[in-house]
């Protein structure tokens, strides 16, 4: 458990510190993104995990743009991948063990 939180705390904190500037980000609707997916699973593997949580924050922080299968599994639903997103997945996940 312990190795858990430290491996999500460096992850968290070395986007937090390499932090890019996205630009202006568009968001999108569920019915706008298409296709049926798991809330949080990212990197579409059928299984929330911490990977989706990295493939989340690396969208976040701009270094990947979005596909809509990613904006579909938003987490909160609100049609943006933010951090608070990622934060919400490894949260889930956390919750479960």
């Amino acid at each position: 458990m312990h190795v858990l939180v430290l491996g999500v705390l460096s992850v968290i904190s070395s986007f937090t510190l390499g932090i890019r500037t996205a630009g202006d980000v568009e968001t999108v609707s569920r019915s706008e993104a298409g296709g049926i997916n798991i809330t949080g699973d990212m990197n579409g593997d059928s299984v929330v995990d911490v990977r989706d949580a990295i493939a989340l924050l690396e969208v976040a922080q701009g270094y990947e743009e979005a596909s809509a299968e990613q904006l579909l599994s938003d987490p909160n639903g609100d049609g943006a991948l933010t951090v608070e997103d990622a934060i919400r997945i490894l949260h889930d996940i956390a919750s479960r063990l």
